[in-house]
């Protein structure tokens, strides 16, 4: 009956023919069946809000809340946050091997999403909410933060992992990968970007009481019950949703225990494929320039632009907007050419849009004029390209499933998947820390306000911003061109596993 089966489209919901270009897969079966894709879509990419709360959460409000609110010394906040990346990081790669070794009625992937359901809120309400006695000493308060920032790190590794481990399980189509993560990461960036202008809006408002609103602890507090409501609502949307594919999922390969001897072997086997070297490669200095230009950009907008509080809102609207474009365009260019093909693209635009615009002023062929509208309608191009790239890299991933299976290795998706995060995490923290890096060396003023800084100093600030980012994209560019694993190549790798 499945061989009769033809593409049909019918209320949101496809079935595909027997060919298994889509689909959600029959265990046992070899063939593969998509069933309401839209809502299986919805609900995947309903994960990502989760992902963007705490994303931007601990990005931009973690370090100013515990120092200058809660009065820990920020080098203890650093340190915290350092040590509990690290942990995160050596998660990762555990967990997606445990994952794949896991056997039991609810699958695979869908028990560490359910241990995860409540933890994961409620140590978030912890991280925003210490008892009155963690703060009662600098090294309390240290390692209050930092128990809680390991256990909530490693909670919230046990939903991201396992759960985008399953996209090679609920597709093998080429282009459906890429819909599943860009409906993921774009989902993400618009959850985060959001909830950070609501708290700068409204959460974070000044009032009579507190007319710095960023100091705001009352404004903390309560919306970090909201967060973790939506924490809370999104992996439950994210588990719910996807639980009636758990029968139709691939029946997890005999086990073998979780030994260093086993893990070495999994290592082994994925570092083989030379399109896995290549987009971890690349991931490695994408991910690279991304922690400088989150660590360096409020520096940029302020002190090189002049940009205020009320312009830095009005450029996280234009980022919401790129972000939402992402979620509408991507699933339709990613059918015109391959993945590769897309990325040297939006990496190319990503040098123009980030790099031109400074060494135009520098250069002083930007008016004072046409500055404003150069940033706006560059926030939401660039945000558009970073967005495409990041759904772009973790479709890739998901294709070297097959690609690593095929030389006659076994299916690791859990520990593919988690090289990503790894790497990412990893390279993140080394772009923050090339940042500071850059302003020790540029001897860049601590003064805190924006008239004691010299033109040079902004000069230099911004010259060394783009010298970096120039360079770490050119360098993606390189690592790009070594990534082989095309259309073609995807499907071949189908052929010779007997999946199409």
């Amino acid at each position: 009956m499945v061989a009769q089966l033809i593409s049909v489209v019918q209320d949101g919901c496809i079935a595909i023919d027997a060919t298994g270009q889509d689909g959600i897969y029959v265990a046992g079966a070899g063939k593969s069946i998509l069933k309401d894709y839209r809502s299986t879509l919805l609900f995947f990419g309903a994960g990502g809000v989760s992902l963007g709360i705490v994303g931007n959460a601990v990005t931009y409000f973690m370090l100013i809340y515990y120092n200058q609110v809660l009065h820990l010394p920020a080098y203890l906040v650093s340190v915290s946050l350092a040590v509990a990346l690290v942990f995160d990081a050596i998660s990762d790669p555990l967990v997606g091997m445990i994952s794949d070794r896991t056997r039991s009625r609810f699958g695979r992937r869908h028990p560490y999403l359910y241990f995860s359901l409540v933890p994961l809120p409620l140590l978030y309400l912890m991280l925003w909410n210490p008892p009155a006695w963690a703060l009662t000493t600098d090294t309390l308060g240290f390692v209050y933060l930092t128990v809680v920032l390991i256990a909530f790190r490693t909670v919230l590794t046990c939903f991201d992992i396992p759960s985008n481990a399953m996209i090679p399980e609920l597709t093998r189509n080429y282009d459906r990968r890429t819909s599943f993560m860009s409906a993921r990461i774009s989902t993400a960036w618009v959850a985060g970007v959001s909830f950070t202008i609501l708290m700068y809006a409204y959460f974070l408002a000044p009032t009579a009481d507190q007319p710095d609103g960023a100091l705001n602890r009352t404004g903390y507090q309560l919306a970090s019950y909201l967060g973790a409501f939506l924490i809370f609502f999104s992996v439950l949307a994210s588990a719910l949703g996807t639980r009636k594919h758990i029968p139709l999922l691939r029946e997890p390969r005999a086990s073998n225990s979780m030994t260093l001897k086993n893990a070495l072997a999994t290592i082994r086997e994925i570092f083989a494929s030379k399109p896995f070297r290549a987009i971890m490669a690349y991931a490695l200095v994408l991910r690279s320039s991304d922690g400088l230009i989150a660590a360096l950009w409020i520096y940029l907008m302020t002190f090189f632009w002049l940009v205020d509080t009320d312009q830095l809102a009005l450029l996280s609207v234009m980022n919401l907007i790129g972000s939402f474009g992402v979620m509408f365009l991507l699933p339709r260019i990613s059918r015109l050419a391959d993945k590769r093909t897309i990325a040297l693209v939006s990496t190319s635009a990503a040098i123009i849009t980030g790099c031109v615009p400074i060494a135009l002023r520098l250069a002083g062929w930007l008016p004072d004029h046409l500055v404003w509208p150069v940033l706006m309608v560059s926030a939401a191009i660039d945000t558009f390209f970073w967005v495409v790239l990041a759904s772009l890299l973790a479709s890739m991933l998901a294709d070297i499933v097959e690609d690593v299976q095929s030389s006659g290795g076994l299916r690791h998706e859990g520990a593919v998947i988690s090289a990503q995060t790894f790497v990412g995490k990893l390279s993140t923290a080394a772009g923050t820390w090339l940042a500071g890096i850059m302003l020790t060396v540029i001897a860049f003023p601590d003064s805190g306000s924006v008239a004691d800084v010299s033109e040079q100093a902004r000069f230099d600030l911004a010259l060394g911003y783009l010298s970096i980012l120039l360079v770490t994209l050119s360098v993606c560019l390189f690592f790009l061109f070594r990534y082989t694993l095309d259309r073609a190549q995807h499907q071949q790798n189908l052929a010779v596993l007997g999946e199409v």
